[in-house]
């Protein structure tokens, strides 16, 4: 008789991002967590379905900003928050300055250059 065993909701995710790596082998991903590939491939399809699927992060190169002359007087920056209930992709842009954008795929370029500029002082 085998016992079932019960699956954290983590050991879950690793497992099913362990196989949807690029050129990943199921069944070996699967010998090596002790899992049946029925169950994996279940837990795959769970996981495309409810949208949980691990966040994709792609490096970015930006040239360095050009030197600015001082601004006399100091920008007021308004934090705009918008609410959107769980994009299908969004893409996270970190500053040098810190700042940090969080956008739709969808994005327009145009608008998110300029936000991006006026972010680094260069409206």
């Amino acid at each position: 008789m085998t016992t079932r065993r019960i699956w954290s909701a983590d050991d879950k995710r690793r497992i099913v991002d362990e196989a949807s790596r690029p050129g990943a082998n199921i069944s070996r991903v699967a010998r090596r967590n002790g899992v049946g590939q029925s169950l994996l491939y279940r837990w795959r399809k769970e996981a495309a379905a409810s949208g949980d699927q691990a966040p994709k992060f792609v490096a970015v190169a930006l040239p360095p900003p050009e030197p600015q002359p001082p601004n006399p007087k100091p920008r007021q920056l308004i934090e705009a928050v918008a609410c959107v209930a769980r994009p299908a992709s969004l893409i996270e842009v970190v500053l040098v300055s810190g700042h940090t954008l969080r956008v739709t795929a969808d994005v327009d370029p145009d608008s998110l250059s300029r936000i991006i500029a006026a972010l680094a002082g260069k409206s």
